[in-house]
């Protein structure tokens, strides 16, 4: 069996250039499950159905090769933690400002880049960002059977004796119901090119935060190296589109969701909503008092601990918003109804009922044993091995009555997923799809500019040189969950018209039920990043690099 698995590999790396197999056609049946596809399970059926429209073979592979994995090498291993694409034909890659802050601030010496922002301006300004690193999918291939013969390790050797010029992940989808592995060009040659002000970037803070309408300036790029030159990434990266997408518009994120619960049962849902949460909640927010208490105490050490804060209050808002989601009885009736569907669909076929039909009960069984190992972390993770191995029985049991007919839930890879660019209703009113730079100044001066609503002097001083017209947030039905920061927002002709960099509120409930009645992405609209980098930041070369302009080669 070893044998057949590195020939297979060895063979599959002979054909990069063929790219990843396509899904038959099929819609979508299951939306509580989300749009999180895989790249070798393109819903093809569900695009046409959807948007009368569907990508070719070449466009998909396009969007796959264009678009990154931001991480970082760590004690533990590599780490990765948010999405980037490629926006230019010289390396230069897009990912969102609160995804390299840690790498910022580990490279701003005494100045303070974080606050004030960084511009290179020429390549040979253009910082070395050490440890930190980009990954790019070049190939896949299904090794389900192989896993379950001979175990991901050996699996993952074999690709790695086949082919040790790229990095090789097997990926676990569906819970253990299919296994993928999946091979990666890497760039660990990163070199910070621009940042804007901290506060644009966070305009808004806390409050703000996964809210709409918002104005966050979230993007920093970066540039990837190689032998001391920047990539030539001219075959694969996403043309810029100033003008962005209209209302209504198909578009698509490409990009790294990190991880979803869709797949848990209900019985695991509660336990998260009642103790898992809650928990963790607790944990994070007596973190937050600390910090904010050292913070105070030493102006200086302030400096230091602000990327750790900012992640902190993240977190502390994202749990929240998870922990809401699941006290709402129209997600958990949403829950419960997709799984009794599921558990009536295995019963309904003999063997899949004795092979996975008690799954369900064992699961329920492990909660209450859960909550009394609480704080002893040997029982915790003897009882999370036994989950492990229901969970895996469970995605064993989905994955044989849906197939690919339904995504798998995140799992820090690659995914691609569709929408349109939307507003919604809230608070009794209207969303707009879009908000502007008038809104921005609005906002400044309606809370009279205190934090953290005030703008840095640059925007200040710039104030009427500026369009206030320029859009600068919008929103979209598109999927997404922590992971896809940094991700690119595209439409069907692979022009970027949106980075992601938030999602609302209410999209936090999307964790275990999707529903894009109301949640929404929100991304940074082309123009405002434009716009500020030729009036703000005097980056105009860069600029002409994003809109292919002639002096955009540096």
């Amino acid at each position: 069996m070893m044998t057949r698995i590195s020939v297979s590999f060895a063979r599959a790396a002979l054909v990069v250039a063929a790219g990843l197999s396509v899904a038959p056609c099929f819609a979508q049946t299951r939306k509580e499950l989300g749009r999180m596809w895989t790249f070798e399970a393109a819903p093809l059926g569900w695009f046409q159905q959807a948007y009368d429209w569907q990508p070719d073979q070449k466009w998909l592979d396009h969007a796959r090769m264009s678009s990154l994995r931001f991480g970082r090498k760590t004690a533990a291993g590599t780490q990765f933690f948010c999405s980037a694409s490629f926006v230019s034909a010289h390396g230069l890659v897009m990912t969102n400002h609160h995804c390299a802050r840690d790498a910022i601030a580990a490279v701003q010496g005494s100045a303070d880049w974080l606050k004030d922002g960084y511009y290179a301006g020429a390549y040979e300004n253009e910082v070395k960002l050490p440890g930190f690193l980009m990954t790019q999918m070049v190939r896949q291939q299904d090794v389900t059977k192989a896993v379950n013969e001979v175990g991901q390790e050996s699996v993952l050797e074999q690709a790695k004796k086949a082919d040790p010029d790229h990095m090789h992940q097997v990926i676990a989808l569906y819970q253990g119901g299919n296994y993928q592995l999946y091979s990666f060009q890497v760039f660990d040659d990163l070199r910070l090119v621009c940042a804007p002000h901290g506060q644009s970037a966070h305009f808004g803070g806390d409050p703000d935060n996964f809210c709409y309408p918002r104005w966050g300036l979230d993007f920093t790029f970066v540039r990837a190296y190689r032998d001391d030159k920047p990539v030539d990434s001219a075959a694969h990266f996403f043309p810029w589109k100033t003008e962005g997408a209209k209302e209504g518009d198909l578009v698509f994120v490409t990009g790294n969701p990190g991880r979803t619960g869709r797949l848990q049962t209900l019985a695991q849902v509660e336990f998260m909503r009642d103790h898992g949460f809650p928990t963790r909640l607790q944990s994070t927010v007596a973190q937050l008092d600390k910090l904010y208490a050292d913070a105070k105490a030493d102006p200086e050490k302030e400096r230091v601990l602000r990327a750790e804060i900012l992640r902190l209050e993240n977190t502390r808002k994202a749990v929240q918003g998870y922990l809401d989601g699941l006290k709402s009885p129209r997600i958990l009736a949403i829950k419960q109804k997709a799984e009794s569907e599921l558990k009536a669909a295995v019963a309904a076929k003999p063997e899949l009922q004795a092979k996975y039909g008690d799954a369900w009960d064992k699961i329920a069984a492990l909660q209450p044993k859960k909550v009394e190992a609480m704080g002893n972390a040997e029982k915790t993770a003897a009882l999370a091995k036994e989950e492990a191995a229901e969970n895996k029985r469970i995605g064993e049991a989905c994955f044989a009555v849906y197939g690919t007919s339904i995504p798998p839930d995140a799992t820090m890879s690659l995914r691609i997923s569709d929408g349109v660019v939307k507003g919604y209703a809230y608070n009794g009113t209207l969303a707009p799809y879009f908000t502007t730079l008038y809104g921005l100044f609005a906002r400044h001066h309606e809370f009279g500019a205190h934090h953290p609503f005030d703008l840095p002097a640059a925007w200040l001083k710039a104030e009427k040189t500026l369009d206030m017209r320029t859009p600068f947030n919008f929103t979209a039905t598109c999927d997404i969950i922590g992971g896809n920061s940094g991700s690119p927002m595209i439409d069907k002709d692979r022009n970027i018209v949106g980075l992601i960099f938030d999602g609302n509120i209410e999209s936090l409930s999307n964790n275990y039920v999707f529903d894009d009645e109301v949640a929404r992405t929100v991304s940074v609209h082309p123009a405002i990043i434009i716009e500020s980098l030729r009036k703000i930041y005097a980056a105009g070369k860069l600029a002409d690099e994003l809109e292919q302009k002639k002096s955009g080669k540096q």
